[in-house]
Parts: C-alpha cells; sequence; structure tokens
C-alpha cells in the first residue's frame, strides 16, 4: 500500500513543478522606476498580473491619470513605467489627428511646440500648432470633415471595387473597377472623386463567344447550284436555289426554291417553291407553293415543331433567370433559386455572421445583364486575448451594424456579473461601460430560443420562444432583469414576432 502513496505523491511534486516552470518562463521581471513607487514589491510577477504605481510630490507619470499600471503579458510590461516632471506634458490627445514628428519617449517636455497633421478626410481650421505650459496643452487645433467628400462609390453591375472599404473619401481619390469573368470594360476602368462627386464608374459588358454570334443570327449560308438565277442569305438564314429558282432567307429563315420557282422566307420562316410557285414565310411560319401557285405564311401557326433560331424578345423588361446565362456570384453569400415560385429573381443570403447590404433580390434584364448586386459585410471579431475587459469563452463575432450583450470579467460583491453592449459600426467596435446584468441560462430557461447562455443588460427586454404557434409564428417571453435579478414570463403570441427587440 504504501509504494502507490508514494508515487502518486512523486507524481504531484512532478506536475506541480511542471506547471510552476511554465508559468516562470512568462513571468516578469519587477520594472524599474526612478521617482515613483509601486503597489506591491516583488522579484518577479506572474503572467498576467496587474501592477499600479505612482508617482513622488512633484512628478507624474508618463500616461493619463496621477496614477497608472502595467500588465505582466508573456514576460513583457505591456509599457515601460515611467514618472515625468509635473510641468511636462503626456502626448496630446486630439481627435482625427496626429503630431507631426511624435516624440520616442512619449511625453513632452514643458514650451515644447508640436505641429498636427489631420487624419484623410479632415483638415485643420486654424493654426496647426499647440504649445506645453506648465504641464497641460494649448488649445489643441480641431480638425474639421472636409466638405467636398465623396461618399461610397457607386456599383457597377458585374463588377467589384478593389479597394478597402470605407465610407468617405476625400477629393481626387481613385477607386478602380475590375469585371467579373466574362465581361469586359466599356470605356473606363476608375472613377474619381471631384467636388464631392464620383466621375461616371465603369460599365461592364458581356464578352459575346463565337457560339452565342451564330445563335443570334450573324452570319448566313448560301447554296447556288444547276445555274440558278441566285440565292440570297443573311442574318443566319439559310437558302438554296437550283434550277432557276430564286431563293431569298433572312433572320434565321429557311428557304428553298426549284424549277423556277421564288421563295421567300426571314424570321425563322421556313419556305419551299418549285415549278414556278411562289411562297413566302414569316416569323417561324411553313409554307409550301408548286405548279405556280401561291402561297404566304407567318408566325408559328402551321409549324409547331420548327424551333426559331432567334430569341423572342420578352414582353417585359425582364426575363427569367434560367435564360440570364451565368449566375452572378457574391463574395461570403450565395444566391438561393426557386425556379417554380419565382422565376424572375435570385435571393441572396450571407455565410455566417455576415451582413446582406443592398437588394436582396437580384433579377435579369433583357439584355442579359442582372441588376444590382448586394455585398455580404464581415462581421467584427472580439480576439478574446485583446479585449480583455471582457469575459470570452473564445473569440466571438458580431454583425456589422448590430448591438449584442456580453460579459464583463468584473463582478460585484455577490459574484452577480456584469454585462457591456457591443456594437460593430463600419467593421470598427465600441464597447459601452460595465454595469450590472443578468445571465439567461440555456438549461433552465429551456423554452426560450437560446443555442448558448446568453447575457442580458439591465430592464426589459421580449424574446423569441423555441416552439411556433399554430400560425408558424414565434411566441414571445418578456424577460426583466432588475438589480441583477432576473425574472422570464412564459410565451406569448406576438404580432410582432420576428426578432428579439
Amino acid at each position: 500500500m504504501g509504494e502507490p502513496k508514494c508515487l502518486f505523491f512523486v507524481l504531484l511534486i512532478w506536475c506541480l513543478g511542471t506547471v510552476h516552470a511554465q508559468d516562470s518562463q512568462q513571468s516578469c521581471p519587477k520594472p524599474k522606476l526612478k521617482q515613483g513607487y509601486f503597489g506591491s514589491d516583488e522579484e518577479t510577477y506572474r503572467h498576467g498580473t496587474e501592477l499600479y504605481y505612482a508617482c513622488d510630490e512633484g512628478w507624474k507619470p508618463a500616461v493619463e491619470g496621477w496614477w497608472a499600471m502595467v500588465k505582466c503579458e508573456n514576460r513583457e510590461w505591456s509599457h515601460t513605467p515611467q514618472c515625468i516632471d509635473e510641468n511636462n506634458c503626456i502626448a496630446p490627445d486630439n481627435p482625427n489627428a496626429k503630431v507631426k514628428n511624435p516624440e520616442v519617449n512619449g511625453w513632452y517636455s514643458n514650451r515644447k511646440i508640436v505641429w498636427f497633421e489631420c487624419d484623410g478626410t479632415y483638415e485643420i481650421k486654424g493654426p496647426s500648432t499647440a504649445t506645453c505650459e506648465n504641464g497641460t496643452w494649448t488649445t489643441l487645433p480641431p480638425c474639421e470633415e472636409k466638405e467636398l467628400l465623396c461618399r461610397e462609390p457607386p456599383l457597377a453591375t458585374n463588377a467589384v471595387i478593389t479597394h478597402e472599404y470605407q465610407e468617405k473619401f476625400q477629393e481626387g481619390s481613385k477607386i478602380n473597377y475590375k469585371c467579373r469573368d466574362s465581361y469586359t470594360y466599356e470605356g473606363t476602368d476608375s472613377s474619381v472623386c471631384q467636388s464631392g462627386d464620383w466621375t461616371i464608374s465603369p460599365k461592364c459588358i458581356r464578352t459575346t463567344s463565337s457560339t452565342e454570334k451564330a445563335s443570334t443570327g450573324e452570319g448566313g449560308s448560301s447554296t447556288l447550284s444547276d445555274r440558278g438565277n441566285g440565292g440570297t442569305s443573311s442574318g443566319g438564314g439559310h437558302s438554296t436555289s437550283s434550277a432557276g429558282g430564286h431563293s431569298t432567307s433572312s433572320g434565321g429563315g429557311h428557304s428553298t426554291s426549284s424549277g423556277g420557282g421564288h421563295s421567300t422566307s426571314s424570321g425563322g420562316g421556313h419556305s419551299t417553291s418549285s415549278g414556278g410557285g411562289h411562297s413566302t414565310s414569316s416569323g417561324g411560319g411553313h409554307s409550301t407553293s408548286s405548279g405556280r401557285g401561291h402561297s404566304t405564311s407567318s408566325g408559328d401557326e402551321a409549324s409547331p415543331n420548327v424551333r426559331p433560331s432567334v430569341r423572342p424578345q420578352p414582353s417585359g423588361p425582364f426575363l427569367p433567370v434560367d435564360r440570364c446565362g451565368e449566375k452572378p456570384t457574391v463574395d461570403n453569400g450565395d444566391f438561393i433559386s426557386d425556379s417554380d415560385r419565382n422565376p424572375m429573381a435570385l435571393t441572396f443570403t450571407c455565410i455566417n455572421y455576415y451582413k446582406l447590404v443592398g437588394p436582396e433580390q437580384v433579377m435579369c434584364y433583357n439584355d442579359q445583364s442582372w441588376s444590382e448586386l448586394p455585398i455580404c459585410k464581415a462581421p467584427c471579431t472580439l480576439v478574446k486575448r485583446t479585449f480583455d475587459v471582457l469575459d470570452l469563452p473564445k473569440d466571438m463575432f458580431v454583425k456589422e451594424g448590430e448591438s449584442q450583450t456580453f460579459r464583463c470579467k468584473e463582478t460585484d460583491f455577490w459574484e452577480r456579473p456584469f454585462v457591456a453592449d457591443v456594437l460593430c459600426q463600419n467593421g470598427r467596435v465600441a464597447i459601452g461601460r460595465c454595469a450590472l446584468g443578468c445571465k439567461l441560462d440555456k438549461q433552465n430557461y429551456h423554452w426560450l430560443d437560446l443555442t448558448q447562455d446568453m447575457f442580458v443588460k439591465e430592464g426589459r427586454q421580449t424574446w423569441n420562444c423555441k416552439q411556433m404557434d399554430y400560425t408558424g409564428r414565434r411566441p414571445v417571453a418578456n424577460v426583466q432583469c432588475h438589480d441583477g435579478y432576473l425574472s422570464v414570463g412564459g410565451c406569448k403570441s406576438n404580432a410582432t414576432v420576428g426578432k428579439r427587440i
């Protein structure tokens, strides 16, 4: 019995030693600090330790505030703790602007003058300098948005823009377009921002192949034999003339004339004339004349099995999507085609977490070009190791233009959760302040439409239920979070069901 116990303790000591060794590899040595002091005095600090410090009288931290904090992250501190004379200035915080020649150490001595420059779509109004005076900056030059800015560039059907997405562009900005496969430019391939508007955007037209040219009536064939008086063929027509006959074919028609007959065919018609007869056929009709007879045919009624070589024009401005050739593509999205229910449109959706912006349905014009395509905007990614104020189980996503509530690492004395709203706007993340909230537990509230445990902020909300009612709609339940305590009502029908509010 003694050997198993000894083995257990040996393994325990070995595991603890391994963990300690791994932790020591990520630990940070005690930082140096002149004219200041730390909240604790140790030689090394474990990974993730937050070390607070303050400065002696007459000195201040080189970062915002009269005390500061550094964090140990993989053997390095988040910044070098530093105390500076209280008459010197920390780096200025000027919205939409930056210092032209910033100091390497991050702070500026008393009476120092700095020059500012604005971000791309902003301009300085007035003087462009500020001076450090006894620890504070004089008035910082404001950067205001330029007046002659262009909004998002115009979309071009069957083309993509080869430029990183942004909402506003300054004067003179140029963006390039790229036509999709099987399409080519008509005119320019770019657009320029001028006086607040974009110059004309390019047009991408379908590249016509030799096969398509033949099917649309470009080119015909004519055969003459036995000293026929002549045969004429145009626009994809086919004519045959023999023994003195005269035959004319156009627009995909087929005509045959022999023995002095005269035959004319157009628009997909088929006519045959012999023995001096005269025959005329048009619009898909079929006619035969012999022995000096005269025959005229038009339309399809005489020959329902003859397929015209020219595609008939639709009665309206759109074609069924199945007759428009290659389907359009949208990055990070796909279309749903239901030719039985709606043969005139493709309905687009985006992959997980991507947001559809633009028309949901795309149609085909009668010139075989597609209507405006939507785009799928990427979500904002919350990287677990970056957004350390949030208690994220893993990297999370928030859809473009939407807000979602997440749990903060902070809790109150009774371990009740704090939550914060996270907004994704134009690919950027904005995190609200952490405040007392409530947890919606998936297991305890199994009748709600929850795929995982969720968090809600203080106040009343409406949440979708899991089961649908007899009309195919989802009932809703009232969710009330008050002072960290949660109350959830039963499911009730609601005319506005469809999404959480």
